[in-house]
């Protein structure tokens, strides 16, 4: 490889690019191709350096492989003593600065501001200052002064050791600045979130509107709420685990807010905001959580939920029989395949905590604990219980008690039989409302969809009653879920309004449906619909 015909910047770009390949080939070839443009400022900052110590232009480098690397090394070996001077005024400048804020601390609090010509001119002293050497050509200069300096800490340039300090250089060039410029460069989304091109839009579009057909078929009525909320309206209602992942916002106001976290709890938010006794309502938008996102799976940061919820009725369980039926309509409707919906009741799950010793302080951080169950082993559960300052030997018999689960009458059938929950009375109050709602469930047409699984918690703390839960074949995980929240319209206003709703996750459901379209196990959804066409005959044909 001669270049003798090559001009410098050339002739250094195209060696530096040879060292890229020597070094990351094959795993990176496109980044080699654009070795170039990104040493096009370096080279030139270089050139320019090299111009105003010399007071000449670079000479086109003779002889072959490496002489460009190699002169690259003897401009920077000009340019030492000038990077010297460069590095010392930084270094005197922000020692200077320390120690003016160390003086301003300790002024007295009678002291006045500096006149605002006096603030002026030290902006512009620092904007120069920035002008003249930034970060990047620091952290170079830095670099260059270390490979050059004796251990005695004196400037060398020995010329035998030249190659191998450029190289060197070279390499710190291409993987700290280089890589770096690239990456900054290329475009991209914020983690747990993603762009949706037309084909994806159509697949999810056709799922929203599967799901509000059900919503509006059984009456509801459509609502919204802000994105975000006071942060206030939201603290304390999620667990110790859900409040971890509330998104805080800083607002220039002063004002305290959080990006929502769910609908649930804004729409309780809304209820008694407005008075409202009674309403049957949908509402479908995007929501957003500091989760570990997982994209393979329909887990998200920023996703959309669809809510349907039952305000102020209180005849019986017959709302909660109809919230579940919505939502196994909804899961018939789409081609997900086989799915199932667990249901458990709370009360159910706290009488299982008190009768096996668990105090009442601690119930929210077991549930939150056996809510883990679907995700991990009991042995990893049951640790986490133990951490919590309970005994194993009460693990063991919450775990014997909780595994129960099958047909909704079955399981009742069996509790009643083997008089499990004695008579306790917040079983035997939860025992006879999930009787009456396996009778409704049955007049519905969906109990053979429905399990009754006593180990189901919900981790939220805001479920008072019926809890439930829609699992699908597709390893995507929980798709719906929902329970009676009859406390938490009362937190906001003086008045209770018991309620009761369910939430389908749109983006898992999507994961689902695209997963079938590529295996080809459903037909494709098109972007767009005609809904007329027009056609004109005639001389003039469109």
């Amino acid at each position: 490889m001669h270049m003798m015909a090559l001009p410098f910047r050339r002739a250094v770009n195209a060696e530096l690019t040879a060292v890229h390949k020597a070094k990351a080939a094959p795993a990176n070839q496109g980044m080699a191709a654009g070795i170039a443009a990104g040493l096009k400022n370096v080279i030139a900052a270089v050139e320019a350096l090299h111009l105003a110590v010399t007071g000449d232009a670079i000479p086109t480098p003779e002889g072959g492989c490496g002489c460009a690397v190699v002169r690259m090394g003897e401009v920077l070996a000009h340019i030492i003593q000038t990077s010297t001077e460069a590095l010392a005024a930084v270094e005197a400048a922000a020692i200077a600065k320390r120690d003016a804020a160390i003086a301003r601390m300790a002024k007295p609090a009678g002291e006045g501001r500096k006149p605002a010509k006096q603030k002026k001119n030290k902006k512009e002293k620092k904007a120069k200052r920035l002008l003249n050497i930034g970060m990047g050509t620091e952290a170079v200069m830095r670099h260059v002064l270390a490979l050059f300096k004796g251990e005695d800490g004196v400037l060398a340039v020995p010329s035998p050791m030249m190659p191998n300090v450029v190289s060197s250089l070279a390499t710190f060039v291409l993987k700290d600045i280089i890589q770096a410029a690239e990456a900054r460069r290329k475009p991209k989304v914020a983690r747990g979130t993603r762009d949706m091109t037309p084909a994806q839009m159509a697949v999810r579009q056709y799922a929203i509107n599967k799901v509000s057909d059900v919503f509006k078929r059984h009456g509801a009525v459509s609502i919204d709420t802000p994105v975000f909320e006071l942060r206030s309206t939201l603290l304390g209602k999620y667990g110790d685990d859900g409040a971890k992942l509330v998104y805080n916002l800083a607002d220039q106001g002063g004002e305290q807010l959080s990006l929502r976290y769910d609908l649930t709890v804004p729409f309780a938010r809304y209820v008694a905001m407005h008075g409202i006794s009674k309403i049957k309502r949908y509402h479908i938008a995007k929501v957003y959580r500091r989760d570990n996102p997982v994209m393979t799976k329909g887990r998200f940061r920023e996703f959309f939920q669809c809510d349907f919820d039952i305000a102020g009725e209180s005849e019986g369980m017959l709302p909660d029989g109809e919230v579940l039926c919505v939502i196994v309509e909804i899961l018939r409707d789409l081609p997900l395949g086989d799915f199932e919906v667990k249901i458990n009741h709370r009360l159910l799950l706290d009488a299982t905590l008190d009768i096996c010793g668990v105090p009442a302080s601690r119930f929210r951080q077991v549930c939150a604990s056996i809510d883990k169950l679907d995700k991990c082993p009991w042995s990893e559960v049951r640790e986490e219980i133990i951490q919590r300052g309970i005994h194993a030997d009460v693990a063991d018999r919450i775990y014997t008690l909780i595994n129960h689960r099958g047909p909704v009458a079955e399981v009742l059938a069996d509790i009643e039989r083997e008089n499990t929950f004695g008579d306790h009375a917040g079983a035997q109050k939860a025992l006879s409302e999930l009787t009456l709602l396996s009778n409704y469930l049955s007049l519905f047409g969906v109990a053979d969809c429905i399990k009754l699984d006593l180990s189901l918690a919900r981790g939220l703390d805001y479920y008072t009653g019926l809890v439930f839960e829609a699992v699908c074949d597709g390893g995507v995980g929980s798709i719906s879920g929902g329970g009676r929240y009859d406390n938490l319209v009362g937190m906001y206003s003086g008045s209770q309004i018991p309620a009761v709703g369910g939430s389908i996750g749109i983006e898992r459901i999507f994961t689902i449906l695209e997963a079938k379209l590529a295996r080809g196990e459903m037909e494709a959804i098109p972007p767009r619909e005609t809904a007329v066409f027009i056609q004109t005959v005639g001389p003039n044909l469109l």
